[in-house]
């Protein structure tokens, strides 16, 4: 897949119309703070920590991030929240949301190489390990999902999830702390947290 700058015009035949990608970004994924854009975003975030933000995201894919660490292969799921969301605009949201996040073991899988999906005979969890982020914190203040210090990343090997939570479908953030017992990470730290998972799963 081909990464594009943004700055690819848009056509009618040969002729070259005055708008660009770019302004089609704009529009379509300006509001970080909207639920769908914010997962895209937080894959977006885990990626660059890893260094592997160079190749264009794969929608379907098995797992959200590829990454590698001493020439091993890792896969990366990323799970995003946040305490307050992009539809308070309009009004004021009362409380902080529930923060949870989608566990579930998944019994298709597809392949981006071949474009085939296949059904597996037993549910799995297709990723080496998780990142859970969270944006924001619960005091009622707007996020700025561009302030990396305002999220909090935490990783969990895919074994341990489940060994501890085998079939379990979501899992609120009290639970996930008691599993993640080293505790949220920083961004500055995110590269390590997920080498120093990987290499426990190991």
């Amino acid at each position: 897949m081909t990464t594009l700058r943004g700055d690819e015009p848009f056509c009618v035949g040969d002729a070259h119309l005055d708008f660009t990608l770019l302004e089609y970004w704009r529009w379509s994924g300006s509001d970080l703070l909207d639920n769908t854009e914010r997962g895209v975003f937080a894959e977006f975030l885990v990626a660059k920590a890893l260094g592997v933000a160079d190749k264009p995201r794969v929608e379907w894919a098995a797992h959200d991030v590829s990454a590698s660490f001493d020439g091993k292969p890792v896969s990366v799921e990323v799970k995003s929240a946040a305490w307050y969301q992009s539809w308070d605009r309009h009004q004021s949201q009362p409380s902080p949301s529930d923060i949870r996040f989608d566990i579930a073991p998944r019994k298709w899988s597809w392949d981006p190489k071949t474009n085939e999906s296949v059904e597996l005979s037993k549910p799995k969890r297709f990723a080496d390990v998780y990142v859970f982020c969270v944006l924001g914190n619960d005091d009622g203040s707007k996020p700025n999902p561009f302030d990396l210090d305002q999220w909090k990343f935490y990783v969990l090997d895919t074994a341990s999830l489940d060994r501890e939570r085998p079939k379990q479908k979501t899992i609120g953030l009290k639970p996930l702390c008691q599993l993640v017992k080293h505790g949220a990470v920083k961004y500055a730290d995110l590269r390590e947290a997920v080498r120093a998972r990987t290499v426990a799963r190991v």
